[in-house]
């Protein structure tokens, strides 16, 4: 029986959305990340790809190495010693057009310079408001 290789590339369809979500709380991504990947696919049309990180560290690195249609953040990253305000900024510097969006659940302040902050949906309708960041995404979108 041959062995799978470890170093496989795979190639990502282009017509395929690509989302990034972070959340320390492992129990809302099996929650939330199949949620936002069927119905973002259902509403937009096209096939959408969540790819779920628990710190803000992980985010970080995974954007560093991919592109994205559109982030979701936490609101606060309590075991980091990277902030949400610096993860932020981090991301933003990578590729300053990317719509980073917050889920804010407990009535903290949102973080500045934010494209987006919404209460953390509870149902499918309220994930309606997310399809606004990807209008007008007809290509994928390239850093530079």
């Amino acid at each position: 029986m041959e062995r799978p290789q470890l170093n496989t590339i795979v190639e990502v369809d282009a017509q395929k959305l690509k989302v990034l979500f972070s959340h320390e709380n492992k129990r809302i991504h099996c929650a939330v990340v199949p949620i936002l990947r069927d119905f973002l696919s259902h509403e937009l049309g096209r096939a959408v790809e969540v790819v779920s990180r628990y710190t803000a560290w992980e985010t970080l690195y995974t954007a560093t190495d991919n592109v994205f249609d559109l982030v979701i953040l936490s609101h606060d990253y309590h075991s980091s010693d990277l902030p949400a305000t610096e993860l932020l900024k981090q991301i933003k510097k990578l590729d300053h057009s990317i719509p980073i969006v917050q889920f804010n659940s407990q009535g903290k302040q949102p973080i500045e310079n934010l494209d987006g902050v919404l209460k953390f949906p509870k149902t499918r309708q309220e994930l309606r408001s997310l399809t606004q960041f990807f209008r007008g995404a007809e290509s994928v979108r390239k850093r530079g």
